[in-house]
């Protein structure tokens, strides 16, 4: 029998976040959580109403159920009437949020560098603002967001969910203190080490052991991998699947941020066994692109109203006012609904003013989205997704079997949130139409098909178990004798280069490489008196390293010669 612990999920996405458990006394029930704090503003007891979120029943209590949680985080002061925990669905009206955070945790290419040095000299202003406001930081008007990297957002937010999930479990006398809790992270099909990495610290910061004494291991798995585990399951436990043994089939699960495919074998049915053709792949063509598309459009047509936080071009973040905010909100009503041929009213916010030269189709602060401006706004990710579905097909269909038969993809199952909008449904059955001999479907269950099939992996149903990862006991770098070093702040101590830190992440079989370019000034002079540029490698536990040789206690250090030039 096995041993009793429970298994939590979390799939925190670029727009929304969802958790889901199971504990191993009932291998059957897969719990998804839902009562997120806010989640029932606006709705009466005992209704029910239809979101991007899917349903949203609110029981004769007024207790609110929904299946995910809004990925945002607001800094700012709370303000207005009511209490607001500022993150998720409880954000006051008048804060601004730090949202698509997870897009962030990538490593930035050459022209992503190239466009945030481009908005950090936009950010100027802010820094000219609070040294002209030396009463700023008394005050708490700077910015808290500012100082923090993406990897302590997603941190702060975590910590916001994992409480949150502590309170319920314990209200429902859940033995959480004593029972072994094993986390299963999930992660875009692309991701690389460095995202991981910040998504992995990210969780071990939020789930602390003063709340969860029993968290044991946690595990990866890719977001198409977890996605299509479930829906296959799901299918397969209402007797109601297209899949014949020996087919391909391709998987899709189009998100908020990145859309990521994976491609199958159907190895046997009854128990379910699934073989991997291929790797997975991806791209960043969610749907937050078609958001971004559509505030970069208005933003210049409107004279006095902010969409995107000035500030954040300071630090990095994408921050939405109180205006872009609202005016997302009611465009996603149109765009979530869009099928390739409407058109579109938008109210504008009160006393908007037009530039001038900016008015064609605004009208009594109403403004018209024809059709074409839509499909313009869609374009990315809707012709980027079907891009990657053929591309996936064309990997697959590349391969052959035992026996040199090529393998065939014969069915397609589109999962995520993007994946419920009508355009983009339809341009996929066109192109599969078009390809022929492919059929296209929607998983019934779009929008927590990922963090389910993220216990399902956990608990090594359908699957092998997910393999437990480590994290790094200590911190390991470099550093060069002074008297060679060409940079100047090594001139007077041995200057070290923390290459990997204590609690990054390890996975299984795979080393964590590090790269970092040194030179050092070794002149003739030095030669001819024999003397030699030393390299040390040095490893040391304390949780907070200095950044020289000579402040480290001796006591934590392991230091050993590396080269002797």
């Amino acid at each position: 029998m096995a041993r009793h612990r429970i298994v939590l999920a979390i799939d925190y996405g670029t727009t929304y976040t969802g958790l889901a458990w199971m504990n191993t006394q009932l291998p059957d029930e897969i719990n998804v959580f839902h009562r997120w704090p806010g989640g029932g503003r606006g709705t009466e007891p005992g209704t029910a109403r239809s979101t991007t979120q899917g349903t949203v029943q609110n029981t004769a209590s007024g207790k609110t159920l929904i299946d995910k949680v809004p990925s945002v985080y607001s800094y700012s002061k709370a303000s207005g009437p009511g209490e607001y925990k500022q993150w998720g669905y409880s954000i006051s009206d008048n804060t601004s949020v730090v949202q698509w955070t997870k897009l962030e945790l990538e490593p930035r290419t050459t022209l992503r560098e190239l466009e945030v040095l481009r908005d950090l000299v936009k950010g100027l202003d802010l820094l000219k603002e609070l040294r002209a406001n030396k009463d700023a930081a008394r005050m708490n008007d700077v910015p808290r967001y500012l100082p923090k990297d993406s990897g302590d957002v997603v941190r702060d937010y975590l910590g916001k969910v994992a409480r949150e999930w502590y309170l319920y479990m314990r209200a429902q006398r859940h033995v959480t203190e004593t029972i072994p809790i094993d986390i299963v992270l999930t992660h875009p099909a692309s991701w690389s080490y460095e995202a991981k990495n910040k998504t992995f610290r990210a969780v071990m910061g939020a789930f602390l052991p003063s709340m969860f004494p029993t968290f044991r291991n946690v595990s990866l798995t890719s977001e198409p991998e977890a996605c299509a585990l479930n829906i296959v399951h799901d299918m397969l436990k209402k007797d109601r699947h297209p899949l014949i043994r020996g087919e391909c089939f391709v998987l899709c699960d189009a998100g908020g941020g990145t859309v990521d495919l994976v491609s199958y074998r159907a190895d046997s049915i009854k128990p379910l066994r699934l073989t991997m053709i291929g790797g997975p792949s991806g791209g960043k063509c969610g749907a937050t692109f078609v958001d971004r598309a559509f505030l970069e459009w208005l933003q210049p047509k409107l004279a006095n109203k902010e969409l995107v936080l000035k500030d954040s071009y300071t630090s990095g973040h994408f921050v939405l006012t109180k205006s872009g905010r609202i005016l997302l909100e009611r465009f996603e009503r149109h765009k979530n609904v869009f099928s390739g041929s409407e058109n579109c009213d938008i109210s504008l916010l009160r006393d908007t003013i037009v530039r001038e030269g900016q008015q064609d189709g605004i009208v009594n602060d109403m403004i018209t989205l024809t059709d074409a401006h839509l499909r313009t706004f869609f374009e990315r990710s809707v012709m980027g997704t079907v891009s990657l579905i053929s591309k996936q097909v064309t990997q697959v269909e590349t391969l052959a079997a035992d026996g040199g038969v090529p393998y065939e993809v014969t069915n397609i199952f589109l999962a995520g949130g993007l994946s419920m909008n009508p355009y983009l449904v339809k341009e996929v059955k066109k192109w599969a139409n078009e390809r022929g001999n492919i059929h296209v479907e929607q998983a019934e269950d779009c929008w927590t098909s990922v963090v389910k099939g993220a216990v399902l992996s956990g608990m090594g149903i359908g699957v092998a178990a997910t393999a437990a990862v480590d994290s790094c006991p200590r911190h390991y770098g470099i550093c060069i004798s002074p008297i060679h070093a060409k940079r100047t702040d090594m001139d007077r101590s041995e200057q070290l280069v923390w290459l990997v830190r204590k609690g990054d992440l390890i996975l299984p079989d795979e080393p964590i490489v590090s790269r970092f370019d040194l030179e050092g000034n070794f002149t003739s002079k030095h030669l001819i008196s024999g003397k030699s540029m030393r390299i040390v490698f040095v490893a040391s536990a304390i949780d907070n390293p200095p950044s020289t040789l000579a402040e480290l206690p001796r006591e934590s250090l392991r230091a050993f010669l590396v080269q002797e030039l």
